[in-house]
């Protein structure tokens, strides 16, 4: 019976602790900027519903993600520029994942080519220039479409 007890008692603290954990409030974001962006991208790429709904969720992540970091912009700058290329990273390749048609994939790929583009004379413009390699990072971080 003690041990009944005991395995009852675990058993509701466990969930407890559980509950406590997925209870945490979602960051605050603008779900009228994440419409506007999915609508963008929809009318761009031509997406059906389900590809629309898809994109939804995606642009959700990117700017909960970014919510998340941007403490560090200014706490520890280089910290914020490597997280947020990979949620830029994350977010082009979940958008690529959804897309289905020859169309579609192909104006991702040229959408891609003409940013890999500009960035490349970005880099070069400030290489001219003698830009830190911070204020580089910076701007190409900048250069960014979806």
């Amino acid at each position: 019976m003690k041990k009944l007890f005991f395995f009852f008692v675990l058993l509701l603290q466990s969930g407890t602790a559980m509950n406590a954990q997925t209870a945490a409030p979602a960051p605050s974001t603008n779900d009228q900027e994440i419409r506007k962006a999915t609508e963008a991208l929809t009318k761009k790429y031509v997406l059906n519903a389900d590809q629309a709904k898809q994109m939804y969720t995606i642009q959700l992540r990117k700017a909960k993600n970014m919510a998340e970091i941007t403490a560090f912009q200014s706490s520890d700058p280089a910290l914020y520029r490597a997280k947020a290329q990979n949620v830029q990273k994350g977010t082009l390749a979940s958008i690529r994942r959804i897309l289905n048609s020859q169309a579609q994939v192909e104006l991702y790929q040229k959408t891609q080519s003409d940013l890999r583009a500009l960035r490349n004379k970005k880099q070069k413009e400030l290489a001219g220039k003698k830009a830190s390699v911070e204020e580089v990072e910076t701007a190409l971080l900048a250069i960014y479409a979806e």
